[in-house]
């Protein structure tokens, strides 16, 4: 009996080791995003992600085709917030034929979001269904509230 629950323990520790981990690895990904982020026009990508959402803080919303959680969970989520934040963009991206911009944010899980400031720098990068609470704390984060 003393076996089981020690292998039980250990299993447990090992599984929150693994997602704060992840975590780390999440938030190291953020910060070295931001810190390589060009201001202004510079960098491959700028011209591509002023092209889709303007001038202004967007947020990029990565989907497939045949995501059911995308469809069904996440994209009302987004109409939610873009009743509350009219002025922010959501720009809509297959993560399969934008594979370019996916690996760029490290999307490899859909639905995923990345909210960016004005100056394109990530501020925000949510993996799997991020809820609206979450979003909308992050937009007034921005300081502008995405308006």
């Amino acid at each position: 009996m003393l076996e089981r629950i020690s292998i039980l323990i250990l299993v447990g520790a090992l599984f929150g080791l693994g997602y704060y981990a992840l975590r780390a690895l999440s938030a190291w990904r953020l910060r070295r995003l931001q810190a390589d982020a060009p201001t202004g026009s510079e960098g491959p990508l700028a011209g591509a992600l002023s092209a889709m959402a303007g001038s202004g803080p967007a947020l990029l919303y990565f989907t497939t085709e045949t995501c059911a959680q995308c469809r069904f969970q996440q994209a009302p989520i987004l109409q939610q917030l873009q009743v509350q934040f009219a002025a922010l963009p959501v720009v809509t991206l297959d993560a399969v034929q934008r594979q370019e911009v996916a690996r760029h944010f490290g999307i490899m899980t859909v639905p995923s979001t990345v909210l960016l400031d004005d100056r394109r720098v990530p501020v925000a990068i949510n993996h799997g269904v991020a809820p609206l609470q979450k979003l909308a704390a992050q937009v007034q984060g921005l300081g502008n509230g995405g308006q």
